[in-house]
């Protein structure tokens, strides 16, 4: 018999630092303060720390 590895169980996306951290772009975008800083939480949990340092947001800063 070949040995076979054990398929991994997907995790909830609350388990994924990438879903927060899309969240915490979001509400920073929308101005939204209370979903902001429960995005940081659920980082901080998930041990990510992020900060924002006043950029200033303007259209085409992505494209850099």
């Amino acid at each position: 018999m070949a040995d076979r590895k054990p398929e991994l169980e997907p995790l909830p996306a609350a388990d994924w630092p990438l879903y927060w951290f899309a969240a915490l772009e979001r509400a920073v975008d929308v101005g939204d303060l209370e979903s902001a800083a429960k995005a940081q939480r659920e980082l901080r949990r998930l041990g990510v720390e992020v900060s924002y340092r006043g950029l200033e947001r303007r259209e085409g800063a992505h494209a850099r």
